[in-house]
C-alpha cells in the first residue's frame, strides 16, 4: 500500500487550479513559485498560532538535520567556562526557526546517537561557570544562526530537529553536497493534513483574492490591455 502524505507540489497545484478554474489568464503574474512562498509563510503562520497558545509540538511539524559537521572555536571567540571543555560550533549557518513566543523553535539538539544536549539562551552559558552542582553541564546555544556546544570532547558532528521557517531550505541544507537534487517539492510536507484546507483557505482569501480582483490582461493576446477580473468571491 503506498504512503499518504500531502506534499508541497500537491498543495501549490491545488491553489493553481482553483486560480485557472476563475478564469484568471495564463498571463497572470501569479506563479507557482509565488504560491510555494505564500504556502511556507500561512503554515508558519497558523503553527505559530497554534504553539503560542501552549499546545504541544505536532510531531508533522518537525523536521530534521542529521550529521551537521562542527569544528573547534578558538575560546576567546566565545566565553570563559570550565577548564576540559571545548567550544565548538556547526560549520554551516542553519535554517531559521518559526519565531515562537513561549519556546525554542528547536526540538532536539544532540549526538548523532541521540544522546541530547541542552539548548539554552546563550546568557544562561555565561553564568554557567558559577553554578556549583552544573557548572560542566553540557550545553547548546545559537549565535548568528550557528549552533554553539559547550562539551567535553571535540566531536565531529551533531543532529538537530526544528520547526523551521522554510521547510524547503531544510532540504536543500542537508544535501548540500550530495550528488543529487534534494526531492523536497514531491515529498512530505511538514504540515498535518487537517490543517492543509485552512491554510489553503487564507491565502485564496489573503492573497489570491486581492490579486483577482485587481485589473489584469485576461485575454491573454499577448496585448498588454487590462481590464477587471469578474470572478464570483465568497
Amino acid at each position: 500500500m503506498a504512503i499518504q502524505f500531502t506534499s508541497l507540489q500537491s498543495i501549490v497545484l491545488d491553489l493553481l487550479n482553483i486560480v485557472r478554474a476563475a478564469n484568471i489568464s495564463r498571463s497572470e503574474l501569479i506563479s507557482p513559485r509565488q504560491i510555494e512562498m505564500w504556502v511556507h509563510q500561512y503554515r508558519a503562520l497558523l503553527i505559530k498560532q497554534d504553539l503560542d497558545k501552549g499546545r504541544m509540538i505536532n510531531p508533522d511539524y518537525i523536521q530534521e538535520l542529521p550529521g551537521l559537521q562542527l569544528e573547534v572555536v578558538d575560546r576567546s571567540a566565545g566565553m570563559e567556562f570550565p577548564s576540559g571543555l571545548y567550544l565548538l560550533r556547526t560549520k554551516l549557518k542553519l535554517p531559521k526557526t518559526i519565531d515562537l513566543n513561549y519556546r525554542s523553535g528547536f526540538t532536539f539538539v544532540g549526538t548523532v546517537d541521540g544522546r541530547e544536549i541542552q539548548f539554552v539562551p546563550e546568557s544562561r552559558v555565561r553564568w554557567q561557570q558559577y553554578k556549583k552542582y552544573t557548572s560542566g553541564d553540557n550545553l547548546a546555544y545559537l549565535r548568528s544562526q550557528h549552533m554553539y556546544l559547550v562539551y567535553p570532547a571535540p566531536i565531529e558532528y551533531i543532529s538537530i530537529r526544528g520547526i523551521f521557517e522554510v521547510p524547503t531550505e531544510v532540504g536543500n541544507f542537508t544535501n548540500l553536497h550530495a550528488d543529487y537534487t534534494y526531492a523536497d517539492w514531491d515529498t512530505a510536507y511538514p504540515i498535518p493534513i487537517t490543517m492543509v484546507t485552512t491554510l489553503k483557505s487564507m491565502i485564496l482569501k489573503q492573497e489570491l483574492g486581492m490579486t483577482v480582483q485587481a485589473e489584469s490582461d485576461s485575454t491573454n493576446d499577448a496585448v498588454n490591455k487590462q481590464q477587471p477580473n469578474t470572478v464570483n468571491q465568497s
